[in-house]
């Protein structure tokens, strides 16, 4: 008998017998055969033809003998597949009331027999995962969502996130290697484990930082970038370590939740990487949308805005973002921020803020725009007063330039210092302040509100 070397399956190979056999050897394997067919195979492993109990039987009524060979009572009229037929052909023909398909190789070999019950799953793949975190503008109460202020005095935040993104993809590796691509700077680092990242811990590397606090248990390639410039203002940092955090998010069993995504990332980037700074940014980033967002001292709790379509176009409309072209570092303006509280100087002004929050609140949700423009003025104001950092020469040019040109209000989002800052333009005004801005050296950029937080997805490893 031949090889049968070509067939996949072992178990198919006891329902197969060559053509020169005798039809005895066929009842025998019929009667071990739970598809009650046997497969008729030439010298070359090729199929010609397919005995079922029927065709015997014909064949011994016609006076036919079961010492003759079996290839006088086979059937040679029988479907078969190429062995490259899709699970969905495969599918189609076991749902018409084939009980078994020989599928065979180029050369009419048969290779393997589907039935309902061998049909393969499709395999497993290796995976990658992406994900993708929004960047945020705050609109008013940026300063109270520190701890040093809220665990006293209560604070908000209200914010929401627009369509600039940081893009994170993680493709597990087979070994315990860990490397790690900044796209932004440019930077690439390898480490041969967990445990030597943990040991070689660099403090100017955010990946790092938050790979530290998650201690996957893999080896793993993982790549970031975002669509914004580094020191934006627009809480990039955060969005970095949220799109890391939702990323290794989508490989866990017990997923998550939003809130637990934003604590990890706080956990990340403020203790362990060790910039200063508050709560909104990360909370902002994984729940996404408008929210207000309250801090005290027993919980921190975001609270989802619902908004109708119409202020949401409008607002969108109205609201002008520019890069000043001027970075800024968050981290010193934050602690210079802490050292004037803990002197008494900014504790009633970040009360202030707090209120106008509220207000700029009350006029979203009544779709008040005008007012709410005029609030951005009465905040930034009271931001610019928190620390001599917050804002300089440079900063107070810029807004001046807009206010003059007809922005109702604005505000330098993030920190301050530099970044970006947001403006709102009545209609009437807009082409005479983005005329200003231009010509004040800023630069322009468009923007969507973007109303989910981070998502995470799974893909096949091409």
């Amino acid at each position: 008998m031949a090889a049968l070397m070509h067939i996949m399956n072992p178990m198919f190979k006891q329902m197969c017998l060559l053509d020169e056999q005798p039809v005895r050897q066929a009842i025998q394997r019929l009667e071990t055969s739970r598809i009650q067919i046997a497969f008729v195979l030439d010298a070359a492993d090729r199929l010609v033809g397919v005995v079922t109990n029927g065709d015997i039987r014909r064949f011994l009524l016609e006076g036919g003998q079961i010492a003759d060979s079996v290839r006088l009572c086979m059937n040679r009229s029988f479907r078969s597949v190429p062995e490259d037929s899709s699970r969905e052909d495969l599918l189609k023909l076991l749902d018409l009331g084939l009980n078994a398909i020989p599928r065979l190789d180029a050369a009419g070999r048969l290779i393997d027999v589907v039935t309902p019950s061998s049909l393969p799953t499709v395999p497993e793949a290796p995976v990658l995962v992406r994900s993708r975190a929004p960047a945020r503008v705050s609109f008013g109460g940026g300063g109270s969502d520190v701890t040093y202020f809220f665990v006293d005095q209560p604070g908000a935040v209200l914010s929401t996130t627009i369509s600039l993104f940081c893009h994170v993809t993680l493709i597990p590796r087979n070994d315990t290697e860990i490397h790690l691509h900044s796209e932004d700077i440019g930077i690439v680092q390898r480490y041969v484990s967990i445990d030597d990242l943990q040991i070689r811990l660099e403090q100017n590397s955010l990946l790092a930082a938050t790979v530290s606090v998650i201690r996957p248990s893999f080896g793993f390639e993982l790549y970031a970038r975002s669509d914004f410039p580094i020191g934006s203002g627009l809480g990039g940092s955060s969005a970095v370590t949220t799109a890391v955090v939702s990323a290794f998010n989508e490989l866990r069993l017990d997923r998550w939740t939003p809130y637990e995504i934003a604590e990890v990332s706080f956990q990340a980037e403020r203790l362990c990487f060790g910039v200063a700074g508050g709560w909104q940014d990360q909370y902002a980033s994984a729940f996404g949308g408008f929210n207000l967002i309250e801090f005290d001292g027993t919980r921190n709790l975001v609270h989802p805005i619902r908004l109708d379509e119409a202020i949401v176009d409008e607002l969108e409309e109205c609201l002008i973002l520019c890069d000043t072209e001027v970075t800024h570092e968050s981290d010193a303006i934050h602690r210079a921020q802490r050292v004037d509280f803990d002197k008494g100087k900014i504790a009633t002004d970040l009360k202030d803020a707090v209120d106008v929050c509220r207000k700029m609140h009350h006029h979203l949700i009544r779709g008040e725009l005008a007012e709410f423009g005029r609030s951005l003025h009465a905040g930034w104001q009271l931001k610019r007063a928190l620390t001599s950092t917050v804002s300089n020469a440079r900063i107070d040019e810029v807004y001046s330039a807009a206010m003059s040109a007809g922005a109702s209000g604005g505000k330098l989002l993030g920190a301050g210092g530099g970044g970006f800052f947001l403006f709102f333009v009545e209609p009437r005004f807009r082409r005479a302040v983005t005329e200003s801005l231009k010509s004040a050296g800023c630069r322009l950029s468009a923007f969507r509100f973007e109303s989910r937080g981070v998502v995470s997805w799974r893909t096949k490893l091409i």
